[in-house]
């Protein structure tokens, strides 16, 4: 019998997937399941590398503008209640208003970057997720201005990604 063109495709194609046929698409989704979970792996883990660097980034943000806040409005260092030039820092400013004296001091407790006002908690300043694993309050005197220079480091864990950061300004003193 003459196998014709005709025959053997028509034949075959009764006949369902032959084994070979079956190998490649089998790889083929291997592939593209492969390529798939590891777009999706890494996807995952750029986002934890942003979300851990937006919280580092927020809670120091927040943190040194409150401080600023604060050290701006002051007439001056406490030197006596304070801890400058070293790690965990403690800076207590005095501020004065029409007779009236508040005493703002800043302080790291277990990672968390507080706020004491005239000795009473007031709160935490950095966000949750985040910790202060560093924290350097110097005073800078230049002629009659004296200024208050932070340096901060901020780290947060996201996964088992951990981001950090430090950060530093410079705030002049109203009153010195």
């Amino acid at each position: 019998e003459e196998i014709t063109f005709k025959n053997y495709f028509t034949n075959r194609n009764n006949a369902g997937y032959s084994l070979i046929e079956m190998l490649i698409y089998i790889s083929l989704l291997t592939v593209f399941s492969v390529t798939m979970i590891y777009s999706i792996t890494s996807f995952s883990s750029s986002y934890r590398n942003l979300l851990a660097l937006r919280v580092v980034d927020n809670s120091a943000i927040d943190s040194m503008e409150r401080m600023t806040r604060d050290i701006r409005s002051a007439s001056s260092i406490n030197l006596s209640a304070s801890t400058l030039g070293s790690t965990p820092g403690v800076l207590t400013l005095v501020s004065t208003n029409g007779g009236n004296s508040t005493t703002t001091k800043f302080y790291i407790d277990n990672g968390v970057l507080k706020v004491d006002i005239n000795g009473t908690y007031f709160g935490p300043i950095s966000a949750s997720g985040s910790s202060v694993t560093s924290l350097t309050f110097n005073k800078v005197v230049s002629g009659p201005t004296s200024a208050v220079k932070i340096d901060m480091t901020v780290q947060s864990s996201v996964g088992t990604v951990t981001k950090s950061k430090t950060f530093h300004s410079t705030i002049i003193l109203r009153g010195a």
